[in-house]
């Protein structure tokens, strides 16, 4: 549906932003949360991945509601919701709260995904489809970034896990009245037809999305309030009056969704269990510091993605599982040695592995998208339910492994299980 009055772009861009962040907040506290309420390490997992449960269905959700209400009502419904969930894990007695609060979360995080795309491409001025989809990407790179690192130090500054929390929960309701509040009187037809108009021009071919972290960008809102097929350039473009761009044939649907979840299981480790294995590896209590950790595999992850869309996707598939395979070794060299320039290496391989491994998957699947377009919906919805269940599946299996051996020989265990599958789809090929 056609936003009366359009989000002003910089209110889609800091809702979004806030979103992913207060998402990404709760992954220096797991540990503690942990060590507080008494629960086993698989309870741990569980409440980390549960957020996929939520995410899901919004993504997909939302697609369909944007075609009866604008994408402001949605966000401020979702934001609104946001703080109350940022509120129950702030005074969270036990994991049942915690895992219901994370699910609910992972709702609205779709859903504010969804919505403020499509806000942010139908935003007036009218602005470059190439400048928006940067917008989309940088939304999910700053939040991932600095939702752990703003918990830590609050976390820090507070000795416990209620202030960062309600820290996420007041960021949240500025965003709220922001919305409520900001562009709120009607655009100019005038200006809101040419907004729409610079909105669906996107003559550069590329992908809409970033994609990226936690998180879990990597869906076009836009595509789904314009009706249009999300797509992503396998090759580049041949220039004018150039030879024709060599065609290479997409993998299979599976093939695609494993490569992405290959991936998305290290970032899960991650922000799960890992800054708990890490802190005790190196003998660090500083959340700041562990949060500032998963900030760099995030960072780096999504700076790969923006700088590296023109690279052919089978070239950036073998070189993100060629980084993945080395964080990994850096990870579990890290866990033996307690080395702190080995968890350096690791996390650096681990966001330069998932930047590469993710953005190929999803051109890869956008090259597929492109020669079965009738399937479009079926397609991604089953590539991104593949990708996060396998993440969430991962992550809870070394929750369980973990509560039946010990967290540390489990980590190595399936880390050594996830680099053989990283060797296997390296040597996978094209057509």
């Amino acid at each position: 549906m056609t936003e009366t009055r359009p989000v002003p772009r910089i209110t889609g861009f800091l809702a979004a932003l806030i979103a992913f962040a207060a998402v990404n907040a709760p992954t220096v506290l797991y540990a503690a949360w942990r060590e507080q309420m008494g629960f086993p390490a698989t309870v741990q997992t569980l409440v980390y991945a549960v957020y996929v449960a939520g995410l899901i269905p919004g993504l997909i959700l939302t697609g369909r509601w944007l075609l009866r209400f604008p994408p402001r009502t949605l966000m401020v419904w979702a934001v609104a919701v946001s703080v109350l969930a940022a509120l129950a894990l702030a005074v969270a007695a036990g994991p049942v709260t915690l895992i219901g609060a994370r699910a609910v979360q992972g709702l609205a995080l779709g859903v504010v995904m969804t919505a403020s795309s499509a806000a942010l491409y139908q935003a007036v001025p009218p602005r470059p489809r190439t400048y928006t989809a940067l917008l989309v990407t940088l939304t999910a790179i700053l939040g991932a970034c600095l939702g752990p690192l703003v918990a830590g130090v609050l976390a820090d500054a507070s000795g416990g896990t209620t202030a960062p929390m309600i820290g996420v929960a007041l960021a949240l309701v500025a965003v709220l009245v922001l919305l409520i509040v900001h562009g709120a009187v009607p655009a100019a037809p005038g200006a809101l037809a040419s907004g729409n108009a610079g909105g669906s021009t996107d003559t550069d071919g590329g992908t809409d999305t970033g994609a990226g972290t936690d998180t879990g960008a990597g869906t076009d809102g836009a595509t789904a309030a314009e009706g249009r097929t999300p797509v992503a350039d396998g090759m580049a473009e041949p220039a004018a009056g150039g030879p024709p761009a060599a065609v290479v044939q997409p993998r299979s649907h599976l093939m695609i969704s494993l490569t992405a979840a290959t991936s998305w299981s290290m970032i899960g480790l991650y922000q799960s269990v890992g800054p708990g294995l890490i802190g005790a590896a190196l003998e660090v209590d500083s959340l700041t510091a562990l949060g500032g950790i998963v900030a760099i595999v995030l960072g780096v992850a999504g700076l790969v993605q923006v700088l590296s869309r023109d690279v052919a996707y089978p070239v950036a598939r073998r070189l993100g599982f060629a980084f993945v395979i080395l964080g990994i070794a850096g990870f579990a060299a890290m866990l033996l040695t307690g080395q702190v320039w080995l968890a350096l290496v690791a996390s650096v391989g681990a966001g330069v592995g998932h930047g590469f491994t993710y953005l190929s998957a999803t051109q890869e699947m956008g090259e597929l998208v492109r020669r079965h377009p009738a399937r479009a919906g079926s397609l991604m919805s089953r590539y991104f339910a593949i990708a996060y269940l396998c993440m969430g599946g991962f992550c809870v299996g070394l929750g369980v492994v973990g509560d039946l051996w010990a967290l540390v020989p489990a980590a190595l265990t399936l880390l050594t299980a996830l680099a053989a599958g990283c060797v296997g789809m390296l040597f996978s090929r094209n057509r």
